[in-house]
């Protein structure tokens, strides 16, 4: 998982009453092992290859071998894995998980293929697996990573708090489905016990459509003087969509809490109260433009 909330984990384990007798895997090949940012997937695919794709198949290979002692396995997912989703509508589209796929990247290439390499191989084992499609993550303690153009609400807030223009890739008319990272948890841990998630694709999203473009606003309101800058769409970085939350809703039996203003909000007091998150490379290129 890109950020974690620990706190978050533990309430939503409160949430979910219903405690299975025996241990569950979770699988997430979107954290320290694997590479989980767009840019750095198309910079160096074999590297995402063998991070995302022959990771994935190392962890299926061991919980086949040993499925007696597994009660579920959770492959964490994308939203990339729908691309544009229809190229002739021009609307906000709304993603439902039957939708055919259409990975624009590396990136949601592996990820899809993660999706099927899951269903097939634990299929055949019988094991209860479950694919969840993250929506746009974001939240506390998020940090930038040189290169990238994920997480833009990390991206914007700390280029806001140290007086940088905001980028807004594309004119900022892309839109997003952000989901904080504390319902990410809450999901995460249902997709894990709820008896409806069992062999099922949920979409993990709040189905509430937001630009770039509003997020630069809503960065704008605590921090008054910062100023937008308009740049090219980088390659692979789709239109994007909402997600259905239909099948979340009935399987988990839970929807997403946290708005956007408010996970923004929380977002940039933690940054206020924490300025050592600000990355070297992003001090260096403020010092610079001063």
């Amino acid at each position: 998982m890109s950020v974690t909330a620990s706190s978050a984990a533990s309430s939503a384990r409160a949430a979910f009453a219903a405690r299975p007798p025996a241990p569950y895997a979770l699988a997430h090949v979107t954290s320290s092992s694997a590479v989980a940012d767009v840019a750095a997937c198309t910079r160096n695919p074999m590297a995402a290859i063998e991070t995302n794709v022959t990771g994935t198949q190392v962890l299926l290979d061991a919980v086949r071998r040993c499925n007696a002692r597994v009660r579920r396995f959770v492959f964490v997912s994308s939203a990339a894995v729908y691309g544009n989703g229809d190229p002739g509508r021009h609307d906000v589209q709304r993603w439902n998980e039957d939708l055919p796929l259409a990975p624009l990247s590396v990136y949601a290439n592996t990820k899809a293929w993660g999706e099927a390499q899951t269903a097939l191989v634990l299929g055949q084992a019988n094991v209860s697996h479950t694919s969840v499609r993250y929506f746009s993550v974001y939240g506390e303690p998020q940090t930038v990573k040189e290169g990238s153009h994920s997480w833009v609400v990390a991206w914007m807030a700390m280029r806001a708090k140290l007086g940088l223009p905001l980028h807004l890739n594309g004119g900022g008319r892309q839109v997003r489905d952000f989901v904080h990272v504390e319902d990410i948890a809450a999901a995460t841990i249902g997709a894990m016990l709820a008896r409806g998630a069992d062999r099922q694709t949920l979409n993990i999203g709040t189905g509430q459509a937001t630009s770039i473009a509003d997020v630069a606003h809503l960065i704008r309101n605590h921090y008054p003087d910062a100023e937008f800058q308009d740049r090219p769409l980088p390659a692979g970085d789709p239109l994007g969509g909402t997600a259905c939350t239909a099948r979340m809703t009935a399987a988990l039996d839970w929807e997403p809490r946290i708005t956007v203003t408010e996970g923004v909000a929380r977002y940039v007091a933690w940054l206020d109260n924490t300025p050592a998150a600000l990355p070297d490379f992003l001090r260096r290129e403020a010092a610079e433009a001063a």
